[in-house]
């Protein structure tokens, strides 16, 4: 292989992995489950943590969910609402939609006395200021960056 090939390669995969990540990393960030937070509120109340679940974006609909199963029968006490921080995320709210119904990785402060739309939820990760896909993209999601499939 090549000196440029390789370059090229490395290059790809770097500009790949921007495609599907918005903000930045805080490595003070304390790495949680959902149900962490769910069962032990008080615990993390307050606190900047890091979360991994199937995400939705829409009009009082935000949300990450424990599995894509809860996300698929909306089994709202398995999640938490989600408030992302745009201005910092460096995104729209169209660009997060397109991860809708796929896992991703997200850092905010978790507010346990916050339930989201009409109580729903069991809690809020507010100021959500990273938001990463944590799937393998298919090949449509790569081909049109808009992953999200009912």
């Amino acid at each position: 292989m090549t000196r440029k090939t390789i370059i090229m390669c490395v290059m790809s995969v770097f500009l790949t992995s921007l495609c599907f990540a918005f903000g930045t990393a805080d490595q003070k960030a304390e790495s949680v489950s959902l149900m962490q937070l769910i069962v032990n509120p008080e615990k993390y109340h307050g606190k900047l943590v890091r979360v991994i679940g199937v995400s939705r974006i829409e009009f009082e609909g935000n949300g990450i969910w424990f599995t894509k199963e809860h996300y698929k029968h909306r089994i709202y006490k398995n999640s938490l609402w989600i408030v992302p921080d745009y201005r910092a995320l460096d995104a729209t709210q169209q660009q997060l939609e397109a991860y809708n119904g796929k896992y991703v990785l997200m850092e905010g402060i978790f507010n346990k006395d916050d339930h989201g739309h009409m109580g729903l939820n069991s809690g809020t990760i507010e100021k959500v200021t990273r938001f990463q896909l944590w799937e393998k993209p298919d090949k449509t999601s790569q081909q049109k960056n808009s992953p999200d499939k009912k």
